[in-house]
């Protein structure tokens, strides 16, 4: 078997209804954190201004911008806003109250790093780790930790925290739907779809008549 047939790598397609619907959750996150925060900033450090607002709204806005614009050959590079991603998240966590959330948030974090780069570069050579690794912590936000705040039992979540949250729903939501629109590239139907338009380009080059020059056109003319 050649380097080419064991090479995995993933692409996804504009047509795509996952990549799409990928794509409106992360512009959502970044509405969200941004509105979330509307108001707010002056009265933040530069530090989580910097690292809570504009580095996740920037992994949206990257993330969002590969997949559409790169994603059929270059997939592999949303690994740039997924990292960042962690690295957002692992300095949110170290706001928590509870040191052991904080350590399980972090080990989570770490493993989303690891387990979506190797997935996207082939290491780990199927995709479907990342469908429980974004989708439980989706459903445990949503039906445990975030139970209130879709359902408060007494006063209503005040927006300036329900946009935050509703960010990093946002996200993980995306990240699952990546998951299904991502398929394999068949790199051995691509070199030969590849080699097969560059021989019919030098057939269809062989095939035009050369160009007669001025003067033999002149010279044909008069012998008529």
């Amino acid at each position: 078997m050649d380097n080419e047939n064991k090479k995995i790598r993933y692409s996804v397609g504009r047509k795509n209804f996952f990549v799409w619907l990928s794509v409106v959750l992360m512009a959502l996150s970044a509405l969200c954190r941004f509105f979330g925060y509307w108001g707010f900033w002056s009265n933040q450090t530069a530090q989580f201004n910097i690292f809570q607002i504009a580095l996740p709204i920037l992994c949206n806005i990257l993330f969002a911008v590969i997949v559409i614009c790169a994603g059929r050959r270059f997939f592999s590079l949303t690994f740039i806003p997924v990292m960042l991603g962690v690295m957002f998240f692992i300095i949110k966590a170290f706001g928590f109250d509870s040191i052991l959330h904080t350590v399980m948030c972090v080990c989570l974090y770490l493993a989303v790093a690891f387990i979506y780069t190797a997935t996207v570069f082939g290491v780990i050579r199927t995709k479907w780790l990342l469908a429980p690794l974004f989708g439980l912590p989706l459903i445990v936000h949503i039906f445990i930790l975030d139970k209130d705040m879709f359902a408060p039992s007494s006063a209503a979540v005040p927006l300036s925290e329900w946009l935050p949250e509703m960010s990093v729903l946002c996200i993980m939501a995306a990240l699952l739907c990546i998951c299904f629109a991502m398929k394999r590239r068949d790199f051995a139907a691509e070199k030969a779809n590849s080699a097969e338009q560059q021989t019919i380009d030098l057939l269809v080059s062989n095939e035009e008549p050369p160009e007669q020059s001025g003067i033999g056109a002149q010279e044909d003319m008069t012998d008529e």
